[in-house]
């Protein structure tokens, strides 16, 4: 799945125009490779709990400011596995590593979400227990399947 989910504005929060300009050097490819292996890291993490796919769909002001944020920072640290190591910023690398301990820690339900929609069936995981977190989720009122 090739996904075009970032706007420009959305990278300009965690690297400059140039730095984003130099590091993709006019091939666009670079920037739709690396936000698919984002919604890749993410949907694998986050597909067993969460309808993801739904909210990648959504454009602007619509798109959920977490979904926002982690995807932009997994796309800008893939961005920079093209340069050299020690070309690196330390607070790319750094993002990186917050952004998966928080992805991790949502999908693990040790962190609740209201951001995401649940699934078709929730509640039907592990023996037909609920989750942690599951009930939180969906007295949240969310969208409806």
């Amino acid at each position: 799945m090739v996904v075009d989910y970032l706007q420009t504005c959305d990278f300009l929060v965690f690297i400059s125009e140039a730095s984003l300009k130099k590091l993709i050097r006019d091939e666009d490819c670079k920037i739709l490779n690396a936000q698919t292996m984002a919604y890749g890291y993410i949907s694998e993490k986050l597909s067993g709990r969460y309808q993801i796919i739904k909210e990648l769909s959504k454009e602007g002001d619509s798109r959920n400011a977490s979904m926002v944020r982690w995807m932009t920072v997994l796309t800008v640290y893939f961005l920079y596995q093209s340069v050299p190591d020690e070309s690196i910023p330390e607070r790319v690398r750094l993002n990186y590593e917050d952004v998966l301990k928080e992805i991790d820690r949502v999908a693990s339900g040790k962190d609740n979400s209201r951001f995401w929609i649940p699934p078709a069936n929730p509640g039907h995981h592990s023996g037909g227990f609920p989750v942690r977190g599951e009930v939180i989720i969906l007295l949240a009122d969310l969208c409806p399947v």
